[in-house]
């Protein structure tokens, strides 16, 4: 069958072939609603295809890793769509093949738009090979730190302590030191104050009282405190716990302030 393309239509229009304008003009529209079918489609069977494989990884080992399993299923889904949007346009009469060979003329014009893209995708491959992290752990990168929550073909999505989404580009992300605070077992929080010399062993004794009282706090390795500097009449001193990483940031600030609150029960001055 002879390819119908818009030139041609608009060509017999303009010199009055209403027969052939016609004709060619019910094809092309005939090609176009099938084409549309092609796509739409396509996207039908990305949307069942992802709820598939998805059910069939929720059985396998991948069910364990979210990261892995979320990018997958996109980039699978991503996948057929992009196929069925070229069936579609070969459909129409779209050539294809001259376009994907003309991507070779205007790829250092397009490189320069995508590059970021396809940077942050091959980024995105890597994280997932050497996996620095899973989905709900806890990870600092350049300075923020939050719960890894997804991890998409282009950037990573992250939930500070705070309540606040981050979404950081994949290869910023791998190429940045990255520090993962739940791959250890425990955590080490330290509470340093500076008290009067005299008051030192009182407010020593007033932090361990605190202290044991937290369950959160481990037993082992034992809360330790010591002195880190003397001078001019005060004493300044550090107790060193640990905690589960998941605990850190509450121990932080629920200790802080209940040691503060002893301290003022028993008139120990803060200096």
């Amino acid at each position: 069958m002879q390819t119908v393309s818009l030139t041609k239509i608009l060509s017999d229009l303009a010199r009055g072939d209403l027969t052939d304008f016609r004709g060619e003009l019910a094809e092309l529209v005939i090609r176009i609603a099938v084409a549309l079918s092609i796509f739409v489609g396509s996207l039908l069977i990305a949307k069942y295809m992802r709820s598939g494989l998805g059910r069939i990884l929720d059985r396998g080992r991948v069910s364990k890793d979210p990261l892995l399993r979320n990018f997958f299923l996109r980039a699978t889904s991503i996948t057929i769509s992009v196929l069925g949007f070229l069936i579609a346009l070969t459909h129409v009469g779209f050539d294809v093949t001259t376009f994907v060979a003309g991507l070779g003329v205007t790829g250092l014009i397009l490189g320069f738009g995508f590059k970021d893209v396809l940077s942050n995708f091959a980024a995105g491959l890597l994280l997932l090979v050497y996996r620095p992290f899973r989905a709900g752990e806890v990870i600092e990168v350049e300075g923020t730190q939050g719960t890894v929550t997804e991890l998409t073909i282009v950037n990573i999505n992250m939930t500070t302590t705070d309540g606040v989404c981050v979404i950081m580009p994949n290869s910023k992300v791998w190429g940045a030191k990255i520090i993962n605070y739940s791959l250890s077992q425990r955590r080490r929080a330290e509470f340093t104050f500076k008290v009067k010399r005299e008051q030192l062993k009182l407010a020593m004794g007033v932090i361990e009282s605190v202290l044991e009282k937290d369950e959160r706090i481990l037993k082992t390795p034992q809360p330790i405190t010591r002195v880190t500097g003397v001078g001019d009449g005060a004493a300044t001193f550090s107790v060193l716990v640990w905690t589960k990483p998941e605990d850190y940031q509450a121990v932080v600030g629920d200790e802080y302030a209940q040691l503060l609150a002893a301290f003022n029960s028993h008139q120990l001055d803060i200096l």
